[in-house]
């Protein structure tokens, strides 16, 4: 089934392809969500940067690598969430973007008994291939808040 980009509320300008860049967002957290290095890292420019925290990661291929070594746990399973996407003109080519994250992940290395949401923005500017399709150029998340939830099931 293709991404739904009518279910993320967005706002830009008349003329700039907010459901385009909302597509892309779904994507990614479908492929990070899926578990699917290749996937996530096919989503960002040839030099793109993704920063998820104070890591700084550049190129495709860094980023699958850091999501391989991510993933190795089997366990360790998440769900991305997105709302208040903000879409507006960059002064380089594409458009910059603001959206706020909420993150639930079980990571058996921090609990075996938790789950772990976090709040946050990603911020960044994304830029269109020659097909048309919507890749990021800058990836920067900021964590607001960080809670543990009981975890009511049992994991193996």
């Amino acid at each position: 089934m293709p991404p739904d980009a009518a279910s993320l509320v967005a706002t830009g300008p008349a003329g700039l392809d907010v459901s385009g860049v909302a597509r892309l967002l779904i994507r990614f957290s479908e492929a990070v969500d899926g578990r699917r290095p290749a996937d996530i890292a096919a989503l960002f420019a040839a030099e793109g940067l993704f920063k998820p925290g104070d890591q700084a990661i550049t190129g495709p291929a860094a980023i699958e690598a850091f999501y391989r070594a991510r993933l190795q746990d089997p366990r360790r399973t998440t769900r991305h969430l997105w709302s208040n996407l903000t879409v507006a003109p960059s002064a380089e080519d594409g458009v910059q973007v603001r959206v706020v994250l909420t993150n639930y992940a079980f990571e058996p290395a921090v609990s075996e008994r938790e789950v772990q949401m976090r709040l946050g923005e990603v911020s960044g500017r994304c830029v269109q291939d020659r097909n048309g399709e919507w890749l990021f150029a800058e990836h920067v998340y900021q964590r607001q808040y960080a809670l543990r939830l009981p975890c009511n099931e049992v994991r193996p």
